[in-house]
């Protein structure tokens, strides 16, 4: 049983993780670094409560950490459980600069630990479904995708996220999730050109971004706005054979939100009314979802701990994710389009 640490014990903590966490047989949730002391307890009566990584490192008693704090402190505390000589697993974004990202996965390498970035999107069904009907052929070359993560909600919140500072704003929260998703499927980019916008008033941090990927033969069109208040776009992907086009979310995360049993009949299953359509010229046909699987994210998390197989998101796979964000911000910045060379 992989004895698991796990630092923060926020939303994305007891939304994303704790769940698999405690489900699957192969963790043993057995310490907690929070200033929540009691909040834990309550949840996890059986749990060790920290109140610094350090301290609950120097134990010498976990064999995985599982990072969920501010993204500032990724880069920083994973070096900490990696140079304690445990596995890691960072919440997104990985870090906020190649660099650090670079300099983690050597240190992983030197350690002969794993390090794995939560890029728990990879296992969306929708996503799914997408690399299914590009590996089937059914679109034929891809030749403009667009993908985009909109919500409502035009008045910002007083939360650190929203707030000013490193790492916060829209961009580095769901930026990640879009970028990735199009380098697993299409690979690097030769250039990148953006938008990153603070729209809302008195907002502290963006809020809205455009990014687009440019390939050589395609082109990726990745997006997010706070004003979309009806049902959202999700993915695009226009091909010569035909395109597929799907509104709405993933239902994993809301149904994280409400609660629902991992075990539940209807875990992960989109509803009938949600389903994408492939259309051409001749033909129009509803695709069934395919079914998410964040659980096969923890599952092949445990399996590469235990038995040495792949990870589900390799930290390695997403430097290349960091160095996009990076050279869109700049990109943005500067009003140019910038090459990745």
């Amino acid at each position: 049983m992989i004895s698991t640490l796990l630092v923060g014990f926020g939303f994305s903590a007891k939304t994303f993780h704790l769940p698999f966490l405690s489900f699957l047989p192969d963790f043993s949730l057995d310490g907690v670094v929070s200033s929540k002391n009691e909040t834990v307890r309550a949840e996890l009566p059986e749990a060790k409560v920290y109140s610094s990584l350090e301290e609950a490192l120097s134990t010498g008693l976990y064999d995985l950490v599982v990072i969920t704090t501010p993204n500032h402190l990724h880069a920083h505390q994973a070096k900490l459980a990696l140079e304690s000589g445990c596995h890691a697993l960072v919440e997104k974004p990985f870090t906020l600069n190649e660099s650090d990202a670079q300099s983690l996965v050597q240190l992983a390498n030197q350690k002969e630990k794993k390090l794995c970035v939560y890029h728990n999107r990879r296992f969306d069904g929708d996503f799914l479904t997408i690399k299914k009907l590009i590996n089937a052929g059914a679109l034929g070359d891809v030749k403009r995708l667009e993908s985009r993560f909109d919500r409502f909600r035009p008045m910002p919140r007083n939360r650190w996220r929203e707030n000013a500072g490193p790492g916060s704003g829209i961009f580095w929260d769901l930026g990640p999730h879009l970028i990735d998703q199009a380098l697993q499927l299409f690979g690097a980019p030769e250039a990148v050109s953006a938008d990153i916008l603070t729209l809302r008033e008195g907002g502290q941090s963006d809020d809205c971004f455009d990014v687009t990927l440019h390939y050589a033969d395609k082109v990726v069109k990745l997006g997010s706005s706070a004003f979309q208040g009806g049902p959202t776009l999700r993915f695009d992907v226009q091909g010569t054979k035909a395109s597929y086009r799907k509104f709405h979310l993933d239902p994993q995360e809301d149904q994280l939100r409400a609660a629902l049993p991992l075990d539940d009949a209807q875990w992960a299953i989109t509803k009938e009314k949600e389903h994408g359509m492939l259309a051409n010229e001749t033909s129009q046909d509803v695709v069934k979802t395919e079914r998410g699987q964040y659980l096969t994210f923890f599952a092949q998390l445990a399996l590469a701990i235990n038995e040495d197989a792949d990870l589900p998101a390799d930290a390695e796979s997403v430097v290349e994710v960091i160095h996009v964000i990076e050279l869109a911000i700049s990109a943005s910045e500067q009003q140019q389009k910038l090459m990745l060379k």
